[in-house]
């Protein structure tokens, strides 16, 4: 099962190449810098207290990848229709608009508060997605432009050249925070760099893909592809865990740094710099294995080189996590570990993702890679920003080498099952895979990433968890609840508007999770809040209304469940049962309220939350209407 190209791609000039290459280093430089800075900017100039650094930074992460995947999503789609170079000088200005914001952002810190902090959640939005899109379509243009034999290299070149921006060029740069008004000089940087792109694109590059014609359904093609080859859905299943690598590291690496230097007597700027440096040694580590994972996926399986390249990133975090202190020297053998496989899984990932895809659709293709990756991040940084603040400063590197594990093992597993390819890169072994093992797996991981948590934490003394964490837990059940409520009212849309009708396979068992992440947030109240003390519990209800909301929410959500299985919809009769379900809605709206007035004032996430609840509701409602007589 192999693709030929659809058509000779046109090669560039060397200069249009060089302009891509040094388009794509700039690209990931503002995607880097507005990373790296953020934990400080959040400590210095917003005045974030200490014990919510983790969790304010992973909720304006989480806020901002969820508008960049919609945005970078949308432009894939769209690039296929109306050509590259429109779709990234876009991506500039909008770079070139979110840094002239963050530059009154922090003139207003001081005055507005809580309000300037809203204004950088915008800030943040701008720049990841406008940065993120032009790297993407950078990538996307190499991929145009490239036939079977010279791939590897040209891809292996536009990677070398986004790690070096964002990794070692970022590293640099973020020194300049130790000086005077250093913070305002590299939120100069950005508003410098979007000008500089938008006018390289439009007077350098041109676009040399056939763009997509008529009426025909994007996604729908892209689902065939994917439901076909074992391949992409490891590709898709290994940027889950991969795209979220720097995000992971450059965040929680500095907060770590920073956490602890007041107890080292070292400023927090020094410590934001030297944790910029050691980010900087696993990107000199991507650029110096990158070279040698070409001559791997050219020679081996593309699923081998996966495999082999998580599960050396997978030691690499394992490791770090076992560290104690952020400034001991060794400390840059893990990250040097995770650098090697972040560059083999990034590059083998691009290269297999342009060689399956066919060029009319190679748009859409690398944006749906980038939708998964970014829906990793998203899930990623919320767990992690929760664990940092309850379990300490290294548990998010312990969180991402589970994952990476997990992954290293689907693809033993596609191994295992006669999945690979020959000498010439064509795929072997015809068995279809079903992904709800998987789906079952990944769903799962939360719950046992709070078990690893309680058990390696400590907190179990003569059989009593009295110790624990219990706002961390509490919380922590509640957010995955409504992360997987909102996906499983998301399967529908999307299964209408793609054509997809296999993901109907996946919407019970997502929203079965939704239950039990709701059915232990609930018990853990009375259970670990209160000791099962009723008549203090009913005295913190009253105080706190809000708890209320949750129980109606859950009330009939358990109803829901409970008539989830074959048995009782036969009972029930189909239309009984479908008006019944169509309750979830109302859990969704009562969910969100619930959210909304238990979270911080300064917390932007529920309100996201509750605009996609809103969105959703708002397309069933007009399906409903659609389909209503008269």
């Amino acid at each position: 099962m192999s693709r030929k190209d659809d058509g000779p791609g046109r090669a560039f000039v060397p200069a249009q190449w060089n302009a891509i290459y040094l388009l794509g280093a700039a690209g990931a430089l503002v995607a880097a810098l507005i990373v790296g800075i953020q934990p400080l900017l959040l400590d210095t100039v917003f005045g974030i207290a200490f014990e919510k650094e983790g969790s304010i930074n992973a909720d304006v992460q989480v806020v901002a990848e969820i508008i960049s995947i919609i945005a970078v999503g949308l432009a894939g789609l769209t690039s296929d229709r109306i050509g590259r170079v429109p779709v990234i000088a876009i991506a500039f200005l909008a770079v070139c608009f979110g840094a002239f914001l963050s530059l009154v952002s922090l003139d207003t810190a001081p005055t507005l508060g809580a309000g300037a902090l809203v204004l950088f959640y915008l800030v943040r939005a701008l720049i990841t997605s406008g940065a993120e899109t032009a790297q993407l379509q950078l990538a996307t243009l190499v991929g145009d432009a490239s036939e079977f034999g010279n791939r590897p290299r040209l891809i292996r070149n536009i990677v070398l050249m986004t790690v070096f921006g964002g990794t070692v060029l970022a590293a640099i740069v973020i020194q300049i925070a130790k000086q005077p008004g250093g913070i305002a000089v590299i939120l100069t940087l950005p508003l410098l760099v979007g000008i500089f792109g938008f006018f390289m694109a439009r007077r350098m590059l041109t676009d040399v893909a056939p763009r997509l014609q008529g009426d025909e359904h994007l996604l729908r093609k892209v689902w065939a592809l994917v439901s076909r080859d074992p391949r992409m859905q490891l590709a898709l299943v290994a940027a889950f865990y991969t795209r979220a690598d720097v995000v992971i590291t450059s965040l929680f690496f500095s907060l770590w740094c920073i956490s602890v230097s007041d107890l080292l007597g070292m400023t927090r700027t020094a410590a934001a710099a030297h944790a910029a440096v050691m980010i900087g040694l696993l990107g000199f580590a991507v650029l110096v294995a990158i070279p040698f994972w070409k001559v791997v996926i050219e020679r081996h399986s593309r699923i081998s080189a996966i495999g082999a390249s998580l599960s050396l990133a997978g030691m690499g975090y394992g490791v770090l996590g076992m560290f104690a202190n952020p400034f001991n020297g060794f400390v840059a053998l893990p990250l040097l570990l995770i650098g090697v496989g972040h560059a083999g899984c990034t590059v083998t990932l691009n290269v297999l993702t342009v060689d399956i895809s066919p060029k009319r659709i190679l748009g859409s293709m690398l944006g749906t890679v980038y939708l998964i990756g970014g829906v990793g991040i998203i899930m990623m940084v919320q767990s992690s920003g929760y664990y940092f603040d309850a379990a300490g400063p290294r548990a998010p590197f312990l969180l991402m080498a589970t994952g990476k594990f997990l992954v290293t093992l689907y693809a033993g597993w596609l191994l295992l099952n006669g999945i690979n390819e020959t000498a010439t890169h064509s795929l072997t072994g015809g068995r279809k895979i079903d992904w709800k093992p998987l789906v079952f797996m990944t769903a799962a991981l939360p719950f046992v990433w709070l078990i690893g948590r309680v058990l390696t934490g400590g907190y179990i003394t003569n059989g009593s968890l009295a110790e624990a964490p219990v706002g961390f837990i509490n919380r922590y059940l509640g957010d995955w609840a409504i992360t997987f409520l909102l996906i499983s009212l998301a399967i529908r849309p999307v299964q209408e508007l793609t054509g997809i009708k296999v993901l109907a396979r996946y919407r019970r068992m997502i929203g079965l999770y939704a239950f039990f992440y709701a059915l232990m947030h609930v018990i853990a109240y009375p259970a670990l809040e209160w000791a099962f003390n009723v008549h203090d519990m009913l005295g913190d209800i009253v105080k706190r209304p809000f708890i209320l909301l949750g129980i109606l929410a859950f009330i009939p959500m358990t109803a829901l469940a409970v008539t989830s299985t074959d048995r009782q919809i036969r009972r029930l009769g189909g239309k009984r049962w479908k008006k019944l379900h169509q309750a979830v809605y109302a859990i969704g709206i009562l969910a969100a309220l619930h959210f909304i007035f238990a979270a911080n004032h300064e917390n932007g996430e529920p309100y996201v939350y509750a605009v996609i609840i809103a969105a959703l509701l708002a397309y069933r409602v007009a399906g409903w209407r659609k389909k209503a007589p008269g």
